[in-house]
């Protein structure tokens, strides 16, 4: 089954399609009359339609039923140090969204070599990965100039709070203890939102860990065995982790 996004008329029992998912519908995917589709309506609903007009500007469907799907239950916050790759940043904007990332948070760190990231573009490759994968939540992108100015812009109440942890990556000699199952068990009984901090292929400097520690709580030091990894690499990896939290 092919989705999209579209809008929802629930008192007509209808769901449209118009500009360039109408386009798509139409003239890419050539879906007739009659055919099945999803819309996604990006806060936990697919409403499955069949198709009763079809043009390359508008498309109409008509909904036979409705799925809904409970948000996960621990929400991952990715904050990472973008990788100066694009393709590489793509590729982990695409399987975040597989995976049901809840919010990828790019703040250009002291080590970072990016100057800026195309959200616009980031934003499409996004919506294409919840199409092909079906998922109807769409992880929120933000940017931001410094990981100080990060911190700055979440709410007051999540600073000490009993409900988020902070999870800090890296690989200075610290007392750091292991993503394993025990810290998983932990994350699934205490904790609604895991902040997982990524830095930049020079990683974080000390001084923003040390910031990370001083304003927020609480704030375990981790890693992911002795293999180093690639910024990419370590994000897909908590991630696939988290998720096994709220299978």
């Amino acid at each position: 089954m092919h989705y999209f996004f579209g809008s929802i008329k629930d008192s007509e029992n209808l769901v449209r399609l118009e500009g360039e998912e109408a386009h798509h519908c139409a003239v890419v995917l050539r879906l007739k009359a009659g055919e099945k589709i999803g819309v996604l309506d990006v806060s936990g609903k697919i409403y499955l339609a069949e198709l009763i007009s079809v043009h390359k500007k508008e498309c109409l469907g008509k909904i036979t039923s409705i799925k809904e799907y409970p948000p996960p239950k621990t929400k991952l916050h990715l904050v990472i140090s973008p990788p100066k790759n694009n393709e590489r940043l793509e590729w982990l904007i695409e399987k975040s969204v597989e995976l049901q990332v809840w919010s990828l948070q790019f703040a250009l760190s002291d080590r970072c070599i990016r100057k800026g990231l195309n959200l616009e573009r980031l934003t499409k490759i996004r919506n294409t990965a919840a199409k092909q994968s079906g998922n109807p939540y769409l992880p929120l992108l933000f940017e931001y100039k410094s990981l100080n100015q990060f911190i700055e812009a979440l709410p007051t109440s999540s600073f000490h709070s009993n409900s988020n942890l902070h999870l800090v990556l890296h690989c200075y000699e610290y007392n750091k203890i292991n993503f394993d199952l025990t810290l998983l068990q932990q994350i699934k009984n205490l904790y609604s939102n895991v902040y997982a901090y990524i830095g930049p292929e020079g990683d974080w400097t000390i001084k923003e860990i040390e910031i990370i520690k001083q304003k927020l709580t609480p704030v375990l030091d981790v890693h992911l065995g002795d293999i180093r990894l690639r910024i990419e690499t370590a994000a897909i990896n908590v991630a696939a982790l988290i998720k096994c939290v709220n299978t």
